[in-house]
């Protein structure tokens, strides 16, 4: 079982069946969706093998176009490697939020209603320019087997799950190496200083966000999206299933592939 990254040689006979395109959530160290994937005992073996593209940080629109990714995944949809795929992942958008700092209005003072701190015009514009990109990146991996042999290969999109923005990043040894995500940019937008508050202004950004990803649930043309929502705790003890503001643990990413995924990649012969 691997998850080859980068300019990983694939072992022979080794190949990977899976095409991972995506963020942090495929990317984030020990703890991601592509590790809890191949450790999980119901995934079929002749899919335990695992191409990554992308890197953490990675936004969306960069597996696109001119776009930082996407000579990576156009190298990996020439006919010498897609031949090989006969499934496709996609994570994406989180760093896009944060690029477009949670899509909050420039001053949130006095904003009572969570929703409201949402700013129409950004969130409209966050919103268009990733289904953009999600649209686009199906389009290529479409396009490259448009001429192949008809064979069912689907393309699964995940949404991610509700986030606390309590300030925590990345950090090795009480190092802080990246983040945090989430409280700079609701500091920044003056939201109340209210934990309660806060969580709920970017439970309504993950639902949005979410809710986008959904429109391009389409199982008979083989696009399927997988809903992670209200899988992880966001209570007292949210610590047991989330690293930091962004990245669930190892036992939360295994709780979220278990619960959400298995499901799924059964109905499509993927696990068993």
């Amino acid at each position: 079982m691997h998850v080859y990254q980068k300019s990983d040689k694939w072992i022979e006979g080794e190949y990977p069946a899976i095409l991972a395109i995506g963020d942090s959530w495929f990317w984030y160290p020990g703890n991601n969706i592509l590790q809890a994937l191949i450790r999980n005992k119901s995934l079929r073996t002749d899919y335990s093998n695992i191409q990554a593209v992308g890197n953490n940080g990675a936004l969306l629109q960069e597996y696109v176009g001119a776009g930082k990714y996407a000579a990576a995944v156009e190298r990996n949809l020439t006919p010498d490697a897609r031949k090989y795929y006969n499934v496709f992942m996609i994570s994406g958008a989180g760093n896009d939020a944060v690029d477009y700092k949670l899509a909050l209005k420039p001053d949130c003072s006095g904003v009572t209603d969570p929703k409201a701190c949402l700013d129409p015009v950004g969130i409209d514009d966050f919103l268009r320019k990733v289904a953009t990109a999600m649209g686009g990146l199906i389009h290529e991996i479409r396009w490259a087997y448009k001429d192949a042999a008809k064979q069912v290969r689907p393309i699964f999109i995940h949404g991610y799950d509700y986030p606390t923005p309590d300030g925590r990043g990345f950090d090795i040894l009480d190092i802080l190496i990246t983040g945090p995500w989430l409280k700079p940019a609701l500091d920044a937008a003056k939201v109340k200083n209210d934990p309660i508050f806060r969580l709920a202004v970017v439970h309504e950004l993950i639902a949005r966000l979410n809710a986008l990803f959904k429109t391009f649930d389409d199982w008979p043309n083989n696009v399927v999206y997988i809903d992670s929502l209200g899988t992880l705790s966001s209570g007292a003890d949210y610590k047991k299933d989330w690293a930091n503001e962004l990245h669930p643990t190892s036992s939360g990413f295994d709780k979220i592939v278990a619960q959400r995924w298995m499901p799924i990649l059964k109905q499509w012969g993927i696990a068993k």
